[in-house]
């Protein structure tokens, strides 16, 4: 009896530990698809941004902190070509943000008001999009032209190529690294996934 009940216990263990294993397994399949999501939506923002202006911006700033500890917009901007699905008279502009809230990243649009940037208030306007959770880190890289001329091709070369870029934008010490950067580099880390990286490239203003 005592030898049944010691394979009945390790076999519960096992078990157990079999099911553990699948839960994680399952969780990190499914963040794994869902950060795929979230780089497909990138992708279709950032190739329709705007050209920056007055009420045109395109600001952004890497993760301060932890990703469970983050309160942070990571990205702000104006894009065009939004598809008018409802088919009503509204313009085809509208203003996206990416913020990272306690791990969770969210997706802020807005459609084109016309209003000055300083009197849109994004958190209680905007519609709010959670894109995945468990985000841990999120870094951003930008290219600009100065950059290239300054040091030539070797902004490109290597394995750590990007080391060097900013990574904030726009950045007023920097001579000419305001309006559309030439391409912005992002790397998300997420629990279980670890971290992921795209280049987006823009055209040249």
């Amino acid at each position: 009896m005592v030898i049944t009940a010691i394979i009945g216990v390790m076999a519960f263990k096992s078990f157990d530990g079999a099911a553990g294993a699948s839960e994680q397994t399952q969780q990190v399949l499914e963040d794994t698809n869902r950060l795929d999501r979230v780089w497909q939506t990138l992708g279709n923002d950032l190739f329709h941004v705007l050209p920056v202006s007055a009420n045109t911006p395109f600001q952004a700033e890497s993760l301060k902190s932890r990703g469970e500890d983050a309160s942070q917009m990571l990205l702000m901007f104006k894009r065009g070509n939004w598809v008018n699905f409802a088919n009503r008279p509204r313009s085809d502009i509208q203003l996206v943000s990416y913020r990272l809230e306690q791990g969770k990243l969210y997706r802020d649009f807005l459609p084109e008001t016309n209003r000055p940037l300083g009197d849109i208030d994004m958190e209680r306007t905007a519609y709010h999009q959670l894109l995945i959770e468990h985000v841990e880190d999120i870094q951003l890289r930008f290219l600009y032209t100065a950059m290239v001329v300054s040091e030539g091709v070797s902004v490109l070369q290597g394995n750590e190529y990007t080391q060097n870029w900013l990574p904030n934008w726009p950045d007023p010490t920097r001579s000419g690294a305001a309006g559309i950067p030439l391409a912005l580099e992002i790397t998300i880390n997420v629990k279980g996934v670890g971290p992921s990286v795209r280049l987006f490239t823009f055209p040249e203003p």
